[in-house]
């Protein structure tokens, strides 16, 4: 993925000292990267929804978007959840770090790191099962999955892309890591103010609570399947279920785009 870890935006929020991850992981150089025009130029950004390691359905949904924009070119950017649980992993990642793109951190992501980086600082250690697929991964890869960072600001779309979620009335700067990964709800505290939840169960979906003014883009919610918003649109279609791998130009076009799965991976 050109550019991801090496390019810094000339004005972007830096990673705090004082912020940590869910399992105390490296944080990337920079928690939240701006894209400026040098980077988009004239290109078509198309937001992509969670993989999950769903290679084919991943090759079907970019030549389907290329198919649409003949005459320009793409710029996928990817809500995170690149990898785990789906059937060619590897292939995705190596596929994503390859490519001109970026893609924010998820919690499946960070999952994958986490064994990782079990195994390099143990030599010995032993993977479970269902990350066996780890072993086809390289010290390349740890490196990429430590850069990705937790939000990208586009400003010229009034786009913000996050995996999980954003808490309302929080400068993005100050949210906690953790919820940005793995939220779904938004609790109201006796002062009026929010607080994330994991649960859907509990206080009200946090999209349906953002008021902008940015337009945010994000996955993770496979269950609730597309969200529509008026100042956030979720992604993730369940193509790892059997669903759909679902995108989304922000820019020229403005389609929506999906491919079918080719089959359920995991059931729901």
């Amino acid at each position: 993925m050109a550019g991801l870890v090496a390019y810094i935006c000339s004005f972007i929020f830096k990673s705090s000292t004082k912020r940590s991850s869910k399992h105390n992981l490296p944080l990337p150089v920079n928690c939240h990267i701006v894209l400026d025009d040098d980077v988009i130029g004239d290109k078509s950004i198309f937001i992509i929804g969670d993989v999950h390691g769903c290679y084919d359905e991943l090759l079907d949904l970019l030549s389907l978007a290329q198919s649409v924009e003949l005459d320009r070119s793409i710029l996928p950017v990817f809500v995170g959840d690149l990898i785990n649980k789906g059937p060619k992993s590897v292939e995705v990642l190596h596929k994503i770090k390859n490519m001109d793109g970026y893609a924010v951190r998820g919690n499946h992501d960070e999952a994958v790191l986490r064994q990782l980086l079990n195994r390099r600082n143990d030599p010995d250690y032993v993977y479970p099962p269902k990350y066996n697929w780890c072993k086809g991964l390289t010290d390349s890869d740890v490196d990429f999955l430590t850069e990705l960072p937790y939000t990208i600001a586009i400003p010229a779309c009034n786009a913000l892309l996050v995996h999980a979620g954003l808490v309302p009335g929080i400068p993005v700067e100050k949210q906690n890591l953790t919820d940005m990964i793995v939220m779904r709800n938004v609790e109201r505290n006796e002062d009026g103010s929010f607080r994330a939840s994991e649960s859907r169960f509990v206080g009200k979906q946090w999209a349906s609570q953002w008021s902008g003014p940015e337009h945010v883009y994000f996955g993770h919610d496979a269950v609730r399947g597309f969200q529509d918003f008026p100042f956030a649109t979720g992604l993730d279609t369940g193509c790892l279920y059997g669903k759909e791998l679902t995108g989304v130009f922000i820019n020229g076009c403005l389609k929506r785009l999906s491919v079918k799965a080719r089959r359920a991976y995991r059931p729901p």
